[in-house]
């Protein structure tokens, strides 16, 4: 995976959070990346508390490989892990 561009936006409309899947309203302020991984160009958009949890966590994180969409809450230490994990428990069919 090679990050093509990384920047924070105000979200003209609702967006998921690809760390954690939470969804965000509105003008929002949120780090929105672009990448390509094995010749597939992706754009995703980070909440603060994802992009805060990697900065900290850096060194016990596998970059390279990238994530997939909500890999951060199978984090232990993730803030918040088990009442979203309950959250979008509840919500499922």
């Amino acid at each position: 995976m090679q990050i093509l561009s990384e920047r924070w936006v105000t979200t003209a409309k609702p967006h998921h959070c690809w760390g954690c899947t939470r969804e965000y309203p509105t003008k929002t302020k949120m780090g929105y990346i672009v990448s390509v991984d094995g010749g597939k160009l992706s754009g995703v958009y980070w909440c603060k508390i994802c992009e805060d949890f990697l900065s900290d966590n850096y060194k016990d994180i596998d970059f390279e490989s990238g994530f997939d969409y909500g890999d951060l809450l199978e984090f232990d230490n993730y803030p918040d892990r088990e009442i979203i994990k309950k959250s979008k428990a509840e919500v499922k069919p």
